[in-house]
């Protein structure tokens, strides 16, 4: 029947791929980007919380720091700076635009001495040491929905300004989010995909050897990728750097599958098969299924996260895995219908597997003693195991916006923050209290070593307020005048805000400093939020996900190996070489102080799922080997003649060798030339992904093709040699070969 439909169908199927394939292109191409970095944020995470009603209070703030080099010749003046304050107050994007003659304007208006007016400008629009001083512009709403518009923008109004040079300097969330942007589009992502899929072209050339059929195999696995984007997009997934990876994943998975479908169609044309599509099908679908089952498990592990693009790409991956096995399973025999032109397998790959099975098998005790140490040395690493979520250390390090921010960041002014919510109460206390209070508090919060500065509506104020009662109410009636500029404040006063200025160091981590903070303001009416507190809570959240994941994906793909397998010890041993190979990779990580960041947490379950898929292909071929040869056995020892049994383990894992090792490495090497594209992204996380998860697969091939035979070898060679059910002629056979 399934050969009667691929003879009937097989030029409908392949004429449907070409067709498509370019309409799918441009949908592909069209599909929708959102990289915003807070959506990367925990969801139900106080530290969330928090943050959501800090900007329901006081409004959304993000802002440009535009710092300018005075040592340089033709560096801009004072006139200037006002002057390019103006053109970016005309932006539709920029409310406000504060240059350091600015607040010494309105600072002199409250009275506060010059002095300290300098000291307090140092280190917000003034470097202490340095000659930059800065320009602070804050977005709108308009602004906000247009981040990369905005930024190309006030680069206009520099370049209007002659500015625009090497030495003027721009950093802030709002340009983070334009240049992850301009990194996530496809502009920037053509040049890995593409290198990406000239080095998958090859290598399927070099398996099959038919550049006829190497085309059209190719064409069906664009068309996946394709397809598998366009429906993404259909279902309202939006891509970002998360989801970056997910075309390269869909096209490893379906060349590895249309290649494993092609071994065994090559294998039933070794055996005769009259109907080799049919057969080869009858021999794929099963492994297939089960291969895609435990990807799509170890992937819907990672939706245990808070983290919202993290479960999106848990969804989307076993979303991917799945087309991947539609459309490597069921459009690789249209293929071969339409292109018969596969060439037969030589004596070479059974010679390669002959050798490299003898190899192993005869050193297993070695292999077993020397991966459990390393599993035990690395796995000592563990224990200094670290997550990290620096949003700079996205960019790649030759990035002009990574220096400027760098430059900034070391030479003017921190732009790492934590928000203070001060709650001043509904009462009646009145305003100069108030002032004083947050006075208080302030003060407590400079005196940390890692508190930069701070600013909040006190900056505006003297110190001391003046002592006549008809000098304090002027100063209170300009206040009360400027209330509608007021962004420190809200509620009726009843909330003040301190901005705090920090700076971070090894010794000083944000968990580190969000605890100290605490404990010093504690008893204060104050709440501490913002983005660093936010970060912080996300990289808290990426370092328990990434544990959650990985033994939630353990404990799913055991039990499905146990009940495939039909035996628990069976299904717990086939594990140990697929968790031995996470524990080499991320325990030499952590030795050389790798942490684990947000596209690392991703790999853990994925490369679970994938390598699992060479370990059932193995336990399936060694189960059926051992009984064949356990039953020759026990007809041997039956007979007249009384012929010596042989070690059933070890042939069965010697012969299970002979047929898989070949294959697994194809496969391993189809995987990691697609990983090896995203080594190339500009994004630095999706380049550690795409090296993490080629040490992780390399690392499970060592696990199928070392680890695993030798440990069967060596816990099964005391297994008593008797027969639970009769030999059949087919398995007899078999087993003659295998003791040969």
């Amino acid at each position: 029947m399934i050969h009667q439909f691929y003879q009937r169908f097989a030029k409908h199927l392949v004429a449907m791929v070409l067709l498509t394939q370019l309409p799918l292109i441009g949908l592909a191409l069209s599909a929708r980007t959102n990289n915003n970095v807070e959506a990367w944020m925990p969801e139900s995470s106080p530290a969330r919380q928090r943050y959501e009603e800090f900007k329901r209070t006081f409004g959304v703030e993000e802002f440009l720091l535009i710092a300018f080099d005075t040592s340089q010749p033709n560096a801009p003046g004072d006139s200037m700076l006002e002057s390019v304050c103006g053109r970016l107050e005309r932006l539709p994007g920029i409310r406000r635009a504060m240059s350091p003659d600015r607040m010494r304007a309105i600072m002199r208006e409250f009275q506060v001495p010059d002095n300290v007016i300098e000291q307090r400008l140092q280190g917000l629009l003034i470097s202490r040491n340095g000659p930059l001083v800065g320009i602070a512009a804050s977005l709108s709403d308009h602004g906000l929905a247009h981040r990369t518009g905005t930024v190309a923008d006030i680069r206009e109004v520099l370049r209007y300004s002659q500015l625009d040079t090497d030495h003027t300097l721009i950093a802030g969330s709002p340009l983070f989010a334009a240049e992850l942007d301009r990194l996530g589009g496809k502009e920037a992502n053509a040049v890995y995909f593409t290198v990406t899929l000239m080095i998958c072209l090859g290598l399927l050339y070099y398996l099959i050897r038919e550049w006829k059929l190497t085309g059209l195999v190719y064409g069906v696995t664009l068309w996946t990728i394709n397809a598998t984007t366009v429906l993404l997009d259909t279902f309202g997934v939006e891509m970002n750097f998360v989801l970056s990876s997910i075309p390269v994943l869909t096209m490893v998975l379906t060349m590895s599958i249309s290649v494993h479908y092609l071994y065994y169609f090559q294998e039933a044309l070794d055996e005769g098969a009259a109907r080799p599509i049919a057969r080869a099908l009858q021999l794929a679908w099963w492994p297939t299924c089960i291969a895609t089952l435990t990807t799509c498990l170890g992937e819907l592990a990672l939706s245990v996260s808070d983290i919202v693009p993290i479960r999106q790409f848990a969804y989307a991956a076993s979303f991917s895995s799945l087309m991947a096995m539609v459309a490597g399973l069921g459009l690789t025999p249209a293929l071969l219908i339409v292109c018969p032109t596969l060439p037969r397998r030589t004596s070479n790959s059974h010679n390669q597997g002959l050798w490299l099975a003898n190899a192993i098998v005869s050193r297993s005790p070695k292999i077993v003693i020397a991966t459990v140490l390393l599993t035990l040395v690395s796995g000592i690493g563990l224990s200094q195991i670290r997550s990290d979520m620096t949003v700079s250390e996205f960019l790649p390090d030759q990035s002009k916006v990574k220096r400027d921010f760098l430059r900034i960041n070391n030479d003017l002014a921190s732009t790492e923050d934590v928000e203070a919510v001060v709650n001043c109460g509904t009462d009646t206390l009145p305003f100069v209290e108030k002032l004083k209070l947050v006075q208080r508090i302030e003060q407590r919060l400079r005196q940390h070593p890692a508190v930069d500065q701070t600013l909040s509506l006190t900056h505006f104020f003297p110190d001391e307020l003046p002592s006549s009662s008809v000098e304090l109410a002027r100063l209170l009636k300009r206040a009360a005048d400027r209330h509608s500029q007021d962004e420190f404040t809200a509620r009726g006063q009843e909330l003040w805000r301190i901005s705090i200025r920090v700076r971070l160091n090894a010794n000083c981590t944000r968990s580190k400093l969000l605890e100290e903070l605490e404990q010093e303001l504690q008893g204060e009416p104050v709440t501490l939020t913002g983005m660093t507190a936010l970060v912080d809570s996300a990289k808290q959240e990426i370092f328990n996900s990434f544990g959650q994941s990985v033994f939630m994906a353990l404990g799913l793909i055991t039990v499905a190996m146990m009940i495939f397998l039909k035996s628990i010890w069976r299904g717990f041993l086939a594990m140990v070489p697929n968790v031995a190979p996470l524990i080499w990779v991320y325990g030499t990580m952590s030795w050389l102080g790798y942490p684990v960041d947000i596209a690392i947490m991703l790999s853990g379950s994925i490369a679970l799922g994938m390598s699992v898929d060479g370990t059932f292909h193995f336990m399936s071929r060694f189960r059926y080997h051992q009984r064949c040869v356990e039953s020759q056995n026990a007809a041997s020892l039956a007979s007249p003649e009384g012929r010596s049994p042989i070690c059933s383990a070890e042939a069965g894992a010697r012969h299970a060798l002979m047929e898989s090792s070949i294959p697994f490495i194809q496969a391993t090497l189809t995987a990691t030339a697609g990983m090896f594209g995203l080594t190339l992204s500009s994004f630095a996380p999706t380049a550690r992904f795409g090296w993490v998860m080629i040490a992780l697969m390399l690392a499970a091939l060592g696990g199928d093709v070392l680890m695993l035979p030798a440990l069967l070898h060596v816990t099964n060679r005391r297994r008593k040699i008797v027969a639970e059910n009769p030999a059949t002629p087919s398995d007899s056979a078999t087993a003659e070969s295998v003791a040969a």
